[in-house]
């Protein structure tokens, strides 16, 4: 996007005042390009799903890695499936991070919102050919040992 911005810049630059109705137009849609990549809409629905690095394996090494389960949901018996629900952005970064669903107490939603702040850039979602802003839902299941 910089480099468009650049571009149409120059264009001001060489173009004589003969074109200033054309330099108007153009300053618009460049200004009007970079708005929309900057609002671009987040996605529910993609034709390619976004995804940690390495895929399902990598993932499940990330999680015996780091996925802890808390003391106080041990302690209390706490256990459920907690869904986490993310945006994974073009650059595969993560924000807005929270649970929507899962037990409230015993500490779950807060680990499972811990290792998906930890988890790193992810590979982004595809969209007609282009990657694209989009929701991520990731359930997290907690069970006890019968013992």
């Amino acid at each position: 996007m910089k480099l468009i911005f650049f571009l149409a810049l120059s264009l001001f630059a060489i173009t004589g005042k003969a074109q200033e109705t054309q330099k108007q137009d153009t300053s618009t849609d460049v200004l009007k390009a970079l708005k929309q990549a900057k609002d671009s809409p987040t996605l529910y629905k993609v034709e390619f799903e976004s995804e940690y690095p390495g895929g399902a394996a990598a993932w499940n090494r990330f999680l015996s890695q780091n996925l802890q389960y808390p003391d106080k949901a041990i302690r209390k018996k706490i256990q459920g499936t907690v869904v986490i629900q993310f945006i994974v952005d073009k650059d595969g970064s993560v924000s807005d991070v929270q649970a929507i669903s899962g037990p409230e107490k015993g500490g779950l939603r807060e680990e499972a919102i811990r290792v998906i702040n930890i988890s790193g850039r992810w590979k982004p979602a595809f969209q007609n050919g282009k990657k694209v802003k989009s929701y991520k839902k990731q359930p997290f299941e907690f069970r006890l040992e019968k013992q």
